[in-house]
């Protein structure tokens, strides 16, 4: 009996790491002096789709079942130890700022930041829209929605939602964080793609290079925030493969990645699921329970450097209005905008606000 391997591409897998489920469907009618063969090969595929099956559900195993479901491909092999990586630079010269956001600022005072991403770029929304409130000169905006990704386009293409998206809303800084769900192989061009292949590469770089010239065609300075380490050790070798992936695109592109590592783990560079706190030195929790996403603490922790970065931007947005103008921005325009906010209180799950949008 014959069968077609079909890649599902429905599964969040940031919310559940592991290789990506498959199904087996026969690919023409059985006949009917076949059907007592039929019905044991049936109960041997269940037994051995079981057996697969548990062993996908810890790190060990799904080598073993990559192999099994795919002997003649090679499986994803665990990238080298992850090098750092280039920190946030500094903010764009005045002179870079596009004019288009220039108009858009000057008009009501108001920077306007899009921030795109599957469920844990959600939680990079929450962070930025703790630590930029809209009383400093700021508004997020939530463009992202969970179980998404790059290799999901069969699902949702986020070229087009975005699209749709900074034309209904434009934007002045776009803020992007995926690639949790991406740790899976495509089926496209008729073939299996395996994840990093040069094939997947090729193709998966052409949308994310499409998809930032997208977030960038409002004339919005764009930010890509990388994955923190993983708890699984599997998941944590393909996201560090992940990151350096985008990190180079974004290279080319000309596009500041924020790398997150650092600041995920202890002193030691492990995984934790407690970090001290930057104010006190206490420890708290950082981590969810499925060791792939933050808490809410956690997400400010990861955001920081970019909130920080970002809060310079504006100011040299406000310089550039103001000289545009024939002035000079006033020491309390700022110091709002400069100001940091107060820390928040600890929250499971992000608060909802006027601006955050799901389109």
């Amino acid at each position: 009996m014959t069968a077609t391997v079909l890649v599902d591409e429905d599964r969040d897998v940031a919310r559940a790491p592991g290789p990506p489920p498959y199904r087996l469907e026969p690919s023409a009618p059985q006949r009917p002096w076949w059907w007592a063969w039929d019905r044991t090969a049936v109960l041997t595929l269940g037994i051995v789709a079981g057996f697969l099956l548990g062993l996908s559900f810890n790190a060990a195993g799904r080598a073993a079942t990559w192999a099994a479901l795919f002997p003649d491909a090679a499986a994803p092999a665990a990238p080298a130890p992850a090098q750092p990586l280039a920190a946030i630079p500094e903010p764009q010269a005045p002179g870079a700022i596009d004019p288009r956001v220039i108009r858009r600022v000057a008009a009501d005072g108001s920077v306007r930041v899009g921030v795109f991403g599957d469920s844990f770029g959600d939680g990079v929304w929450a962070g930025l829209y703790h630590q930029l409130p809209e009383k400093r000169g700021f508004q997020i905006f939530r463009f992202g929605k969970e179980a998404t990704g790059f290799t999901r386009y069969k699902t949702l293409n986020l070229e087009d939602r975005a699209r749709a998206q900074v034309a209904h809303q434009p934007i002045d800084v776009a803020v992007i964080s995926f690639g949790a769900n991406d740790v899976q192989p495509i089926f496209e061009e008729g073939h299996l793609q395996p994840l990093m292949s040069p094939g997947w590469q090729r193709i998966i770089g052409a949308r994310v290079d499409r998809f930032v010239a997208v977030t960038r065609s409002t004339g919005a300075s764009v930010y890509w925030v990388g994955l923190p380490v993983m708890r699984d050790a599997v998941m944590d070798a393909n996201v560090t493969a992940m990151n350096a992936f985008f990190a180079g695109r974004m290279r080319a592109l000309g596009v500041p990645f924020l790398e997150t590592r650092s600041r995920s783990v202890d002193p030691a560079g492990r995984y934790a699921d407690y970090l001290p706190d930057s104010a006190t030195g206490a420890p708290v929790p950082m981590r969810k329970q499925d060791g792939v996403h933050m808490t809410m603490q956690g997400y400010d922790r990861l955001t920081a450097p970019l909130a920080a970065t970002l809060r310079n931007w504006a100011t040299a947005t406000a310089a550039r209005r103001q000289a545009a103008a024939g002035g000079h921005p006033s020491p309390a325009l700022l110091a709002a905008i400069q100001a940091p906010r107060a820390k928040p209180k600890p929250s499971a799950t992000p608060t909802p606000t006027p601006h955050a949008t799901d389109r």
